[in-house]
């Protein structure tokens, strides 16, 4: 099968990359020397030792010798990159800047009247209209303006009800009866209300009163100044009670209807200033304010309606004129605190997750692959919400050449994730290493059950409890061999727990937990760690007590390393109380191991307790704190300090014996001040 001259050429650019490759090694990163395979120009992830076709395409393999040199990988992603080779790949890069873009949110709308300034005069009465004083739309009208005259039999009636009230209170004026008075009084208010409410004004009902002679029309005045926009009637037809007979607009005043992508809302607020500019002037711009951001997302396009309040001093503006809007926002505020920007052209997208190839400092031409979270999009830039420092270089052009490459060496890529391998070497991590990553592998467990149980407060703290635990073995250095790994894998995991921590409903919590769970099941075919579902059941008794306990053992400790035997008495007295509370606790649980770490605990605190001179409390000291050491690693403990094993291979006569401490830092409590320092760390039973 034949290639065609395009592909033959790109494929020759990516051969250019691996000769000059620094620590193109393997998933563990431990080869050396030169490596040979032969690959597929159309499927470079196939890679094989010895030449034939491809099993995919069946187009010939073609040989690639790759250089290895030890020590000189800074990840499992990295890649160097010699002057022809960058110049092939066209590689430009850009720094990594905290704001200094701007976002321009662009939107289409139409101008509209404003409805809180529109009025509708109506008919209060039923009748026949008259005359009509505004015939035609578009008049300009003042507040009071007479608008209409209305005849109706039933105002004048209303009229006549009145003018009988007033006789027959007038013929009552010189009574003594105070009843009827009061009651012909109560009828003209009557009277006059009903007047009122058909819709005459004061003046009108004070005019036929002093007329003593009901009218046959009502006027009908205008209640605001505007335009008039509607106009319902004509002269001479008949109207019923409430039917509209003018709608009148004051058009000084206008709303801005807008169309905003809900992607944008995030930087649409409520008082922001918009520009606008509509056809008919084109060149000018007019300004207005959001009051209202519709509640709701039109589900067919997708958009969000925004309302702008828009002041019209010349009547420029016309209801109906199409609006294009554009909002301009600068990161404003702390400049430490603005965004994380990078170009758009920089990522290689995957959802919310995104791969960018970052240029070592002071090592032109060295570029480490790093997945990052993403932001929103600004205006030709990415906001960068986890993995990458301002200042860092990323490349802008050529990222996606630079991840063939890489993909073709069988390593971590966009379209080749990484995928753990057992190790191949004999020699297990260094065990406090070994130690916290059981440690994390206990707290991902917690973490699953509270995903699980959909408890927001408990996925809250359990993410939390994860993070802090992945930072500390984070921070460990001890296993060297194994840096290149969990530098891979602990990146993958610290963004699934900034995915998690945003998800907004179950259904998004549980999809991106399944991809955290994949990870962390690379960690543990990694590092040959069990797969636990839970710590051995106990409760929140016995972790207090456990607590307790160890505060008092650590004050022990603490005393033996000083060499004050007074103190240490005194402590080994104190944890009486909360070590019958553990015993208590454990015999409830009913378990076989329980009851073994309950009995071991149990005969060492004896020991201690019969103890009288320091030489023998350290006799004794050495079995209590491996009781506890097992028990708390078991249980768990509630203390606010973590907890390290130490050891010490001189104690007793070289035999070596262990002890519990909050730190690192030893403080040797079977030689105190004499071998003050002698000791190591070997690992660390609790976060």
């Amino acid at each position: 099968m034949k290639i065609s001259p395009a592909r033959r050429i790109l494929f020759i650019i990516l051969l250019a990359f691996l000769p000059a490759t620094a620590g193109s090694v393997p998933a563990d990163g431990q080869a050396e020397g030169s490596a040979t395979f032969w690959t597929c120009s159309m499927h470079p992830q196939i890679r094989l030792p010895e030449p034939g076709q491809c099993p995919i395409c069946f187009m010939d393999l073609i040989e690639v010798t790759v250089e290895q040199k030890p020590g000189e990988a800074a990840g499992l992603r990295s890649i160097t990159l010699d002057e022809q080779a960058r110049k092939l790949a066209r590689v430009e890069v850009s720094p990594v800047v905290r704001g200094g873009a701007r976002r321009q949110v662009r939107m289409v709308g139409r101008v509209d009247y404003d409805e809180t300034r529109m009025g509708t005069i109506t008919a209060w009465v039923g009748g026949r209209i008259d005359r009509l004083f505004v015939d035609y739309t578009g008049s300009t009208v003042r507040r009071g303006q007479p608008m209409a005259r209305i005849y109706s039999p039933e105002l004048l009636t209303a009229q006549a009800e009145l003018i009988q009230a007033r006789a027959a209170l007038d013929r009552l004026q010189g009574t003594k009866n105070d009843l009827l008075r009061r009651t012909a009084v109560r009828t003209v208010d009557a009277s006059r209300e009903k007047l009122r409410l058909l819709g005459l004004s004061d003046a009108q009902v004070k005019e036929m009163e002093k007329r003593n002679r009901p009218a046959d029309h009502i006027t009908l005045t205008a209640p605001m100044g505007g335009i008039v926009i509607r106009k319902n009637v004509t002269e001479g037809v008949y109207v019923r009670t409430g039917e509209p007979i003018y709608t009148i607009a004051d058009l000084h005043h206008l709303w801005v209807l807008l169309e905003a992508y809900e992607s944008d809302l995030q930087d649409i607020g409520l008082g922001q200033e918009i520009l606008f500019t509509v056809e008919a002037f084109p060149g000018d711009e007019f300004r207005g304010k959001v009051a209202y951001i519709d509640p709701l997302v039109n589900d067919r396009t997708r958009t969000v309606r925004i309302r702008l309040n828009v002041n019209n001093p010349d009547l420029r503006l016309k209801p109906g004129m199409f609006a294009r809007a554009v909002t301009l926002n600068r990161a404003g505020g702390d400049p430490g605190k603005a965004p994380l920007l990078i170009p758009a052209s920089a990522p290689l997208i995957t959802g919310r997750r995104a791969l960018v190839y970052v240029q070592e400092p002071g090592r032109e031409g060295v570029y480490e692959g790093r997945e990052i979270i993403l932001g929103a999009r600004q205006d030709g830039h990415y906001q960068v919400k986890s993995g990458l420092k301002e200042g860092e270089l990323v490349v802008t052009r050529g990222a996606f050449k630079i991840d063939s490459a890489i993909q073709i060496q069988g390593r971590p890529s966009l379209m080749n994730p990484y995928v753990s391998a057992v190790r191949r070497d004999e020699a297990s991590p260094p065990l406090l290493f070994l130690s916290r990553l059981n440690l994390l592998n206990r707290s991902f467990a917690g973490l699953s059950r509270a995903v699980h149980q959909g408890d927001r407060e408990r996925i809250r703290t359990a993410t939390r409890s994860f993070s802090a635990m992945l930072g500390i073995v984070d921070a460990d250095k001890s296993a060297q061999k194994d840096r290149l790994a969990w530098q891979e894998l602990g990146m993958l995991l610290r963004n699934d727990i900034l995915l998690l921590q945003e998800a907004d409903d179950r259904q998004e919590r549980l999809a991106i937990y399944a991809t955290m769970a994949e990870h962390f099941r690379q960690v543990r075919t990694r590092f040959s760690l069990s797969d636990v579902a839970a710590a051995m059941p106990g409760n929140p008794e016995l972790r207090r007590q456990l607590g307790r306990l160890v505060r008092h053992y650590l004050v022990l400790q603490q005393a033996l390393a000083g060499d004050d035997g007074k103190k240490a008495l005194t402590a080994i007295a104190a944890m009486q109380e909360p070590a019958d509370g553990v015993f208590s606790s454990l015999a409830d649980l009913g378990l076989d191991r329980a009851e073994t770490l309950s009995f071991h605990l149990n005969e060492a605190l004896l020991a201690l307790a019969d103890s009288t001179t320091i030489k023998a409390i350290r006799t004794a000291f050495a079995p209590f704190s491996q009781a506890l050491a097992g028990t708390v690693a078991v249980f768990g403990a509630d203390i606010d300090t973590p907890v390290y094993e130490h050891f010490c291979p001189m104690a007793f006569d070289n035999k070596g014996a262990t002890w519990l401490a909050a730190g690192t830092r030893i403080s040797n409590p079977y030689f105190g001040a004499m071998m003050l320092r002698c000791g190591e760390v070997r690992r660390q039973i609790k976060q």
